[in-house]
């Protein structure tokens, strides 16, 4: 029997907007990339579904905070996990420590589904080393 022990933490993004850190800590669209194991393509597009608010430079280069790394890599896990980048804007508010009912329902059918394609694995795993048992 598969069991979840699962314990997620997010980190604010309050501070992200109330209170912009100097140019000099932030990093440019290449070095988030990187950080992320992502390309400067998947930024812009989380950026586009609503995901990532960076800063521009006055030229109009767009600037991120260090931890927008963190958001990318859980974004990556989410939507591999798959969860839309529609559902993940809605359970940003979760990320702030703040939701409402509907956020919280949406939460929590998605960790059901979640908990229901980790069983379905369980049990294909179980099958793939019955077979090789067999062999």
């Amino acid at each position: 029997m598969l069991e979840s022990d699962v314990n997620v933490k997010f980190k604010s993004m309050r501070h992200m907007s109330q209170n912009p850190p100097p140019t000099a800590s932030l990093l440019s669209i290449g070095e988030t990339a990187r950080r992320a194991g992502c390309s400067p393509r998947a930024l812009r597009y989380y950026e586009e579904q609503g995901l990532l608010a960076p800063q521009r430079t006055q030229g109009g280069q767009r600037r991120y905070p260090v931890d927008a790394v963190e958001r990318v890599l859980l974004y990556r896990r989410l939507i591999d996990a798959g969860l839309g980048t529609e559902v993940i804007r809605e359970l940003l508010p979760c990320m702030n420590g703040s939701a409402g009912a509907d956020t919280v329902a949406t939460l929590e059918r998605e960790h059901a589904k979640l908990l229901d394609q980790a069983r379905e694995l369980e049990a294909t795993a179980d099958r793939l080393a019955d077979i090789l048992k067999s062999l």
